[in-house]
């Protein structure tokens, strides 16, 4: 449900700036999505999963969650979008 609420945000601050400039809007947008962590995929709960800009920073969660918490998860990458998931082991 987040990555809805980040959609909206960005829906008015669209309406907002656009009085001022396309480009600086176009930018803007730009930077917003490059920031969202989430894409569309959803886990066994219908949550939004994370998604890892690389097989890297995934596999690096992953090793903080097992090292403090015990919980074996693998990295695999985003069959939608450009980046990585974890799932259980």
């Amino acid at each position: 449900m987040e990555y809805k609420k980040v959609l909206k945000r960005i829906k008015k601050e669209i309406i907002a700036r656009e009085k001022s400039s396309k480009k600086t809007v176009i930018k803007e947008i730009n930077i917003e999505f490059d920031t969202i962590d989430y894409c569309l995929c959803t886990d066994s709960n219908h949550q939004f999963k994370k998604l890892y800009p690389t097989e890297y920073e995934a596999e690096k969660r992953a090793k903080f969650l097992y090292d403090e918490q015990g919980i074996l998860l693998i990295a695999y990458p985003c069959p939608y979008s450009s980046g990585w998931h974890l799932t259980k082991g």
